[in-house]
């Protein structure tokens, strides 16, 4: 079965979000002070800024990370617009079938079923 081009591309996209690896988010740092070079990473959840600090032998781990991590936005922003074609276009599972119609038997009128409700004589 053929899917339609937006789900290929959730498709495609979802398939590399799995693969991509460990993700952080923030901006890594080389800090020079007194003739020394340290590393941290910074980020700003609520406004606020945070370090953390890097230690130099992670320093390549935690660029692969932060790189990760700007790669999922940008499939997520694929995802979205896949979503979205999906929805103009029309495409989709839910598309495919209406949603069932409400019979009296289901209909909010007649909850709960009478042999729920209790006689109140």
């Amino acid at each position: 079965m053929k899917l339609p081009p937006a789900s290929r591309k959730r498709a495609a996209a979802s398939h590399a979000l799995e693969t991509l690896g460990p993700v952080i988010d923030g901006s890594l740092c080389e800090i020079h002070r007194g003739g020394s070079t340290r590393w941290q990473l910074t980020d700003r959840p609520a406004g606020k800024t945070r370090t953390l600090y890097v230690p130099a032998a992670r320093v390549r781990e935690v660029r692969q990370w932060t790189a990760n991590w700007k790669k999922a936005k940008e499939l997520l922003k694929e995802l979205s617009e896949a979503s979205r074609e999906e929805l103009r276009a029309g495409d989709g599972p839910a598309a495919a079938a209406p949603p069932p119609r409400r019979t009296a038997a289901t209909s909010r009128r007649n909850w709960p079923p009478s042999s729920a409700r209790g006689s109140h004589t």
